[in-house]
């Protein structure tokens, strides 16, 4: 096999890792999607920074992983590259405008009761602004540039959401002689799951990170000298960051998990109504038959 063969055949053995983890990534998004959409009291201001997450989120799976696995380099197409771009810088700012927004609703409680929910739509719209901005702008950049670019947002990124929650596990340990019940309470476990969302995600961010900001020499030596492809391996682990979302969501928030069993009955109810109208059906058209008989 020539040195020319196997980058091929290695991408060949990455394609199917890559389809299966964007598939994984968009039927699971999409359930939570249903499950917030169906219910009206998971449909709440502090949730819409939540549902925005999971359609970036849902977007990753279906658009940037296919494209990301078609081709595994930076786009020499700006409106292509900009698309699969786009929802990955999306997903980031979600994750930095909700540590904002626990942040706000940690220091501000009073306050942040006063938010009304035009502001949020604003905060959601500002964030997919910002997002394709960022897109095609890293789009036109040279490959050097791009890199440094990235790592400087994904650090940014990474500052922005430890420096906000180690604030909010700060004043929650100072008040936490007040009493837990009430909205306040409430408050503080969903900043908690939150908390718990944004932490995987900074596990599964950080060594691609990390592995994009090193200078280009030292990662062509280390793929050189290992039997794995140390850049697909970090991509697989950070877009493994979509699929845990909605898993922590299903463990921490009874309201959701309430949604899914609900949803999930329905469904077999469905499925039951649908088999006991086919089993009626079946003697109906076979008694014309015996008639003739």
């Amino acid at each position: 096999m020539t040195t020319e063969d196997s980058p091929k055949k290695d991408e060949t053995n990455w394609f199917p890792v890559f389809i299966t983890e964007s598939l994984m990534i968009s039927i699971i998004n999409a359930i939570t999607i249903t499950a917030f959409a169906r219910h009206r009291h998971l449909r709440k201001r502090s949730t819409y920074l939540i549902i925005n997450l999971t359609a970036s989120d849902l977007l990753v799976g279906a658009v940037t992983g296919p494209l990301y696995s078609l081709n595994r380099h930076k786009e020499n197409n700006v409106f292509r590259g900009a698309i699969k771009l786009t929802f990955l810088i999306a997903s980031y700012m979600n994750l930095a405008f909700i540590s904002l927004e626990r942040l706000h609703a940690t220091i501000f409680p009073f306050r942040h009761c006063l938010i009304t929910k035009w502001i949020y739509m604003k905060i959601i719209i500002t964030c997919w602004s910002i997002s394709l901005l960022l897109a095609f702008g890293m789009a036109v950049l040279s490959e050097e540039v791009f890199l440094f670019t990235w790592a400087s947002f994904s650090a940014v990124t990474l500052v922005v959401l430890a420096v906000c929650y180690i604030i909010i596990i700060v004043n929650v340990q100072r008040s936490s002689h007040s009493q837990h019940h009430g909205s306040n309470h409430k408050d503080r476990k969903l900043s908690l799951t939150l908390l718990i969302v944004t932490a995987v995600s900074v596990l599964a961010i950080l060594p691609m990170a990390i592995y994009k900001s090193m200078p280009q020499h030292i990662t062509k030596k280390w793929n050189s000298a290992s039997n794995v492809n140390i850049h697909d391996t970090l991509a697989v682990i950070s877009f493994a960051n979509f699929i845990v979302n909605p898993l922590v969501y299903a463990i921490r928030m009874h309201e959701f998990r309430k949604a899914l069993r609900n949803l999930v009955s329905r469904q077999r109810q469905a499925g039951r109504r649908q088999q006991t109208s086919t089993d009626r059906k079946r003697p109906q058209s076979s008694q014309p038959q015996t008639s003739m008989l």
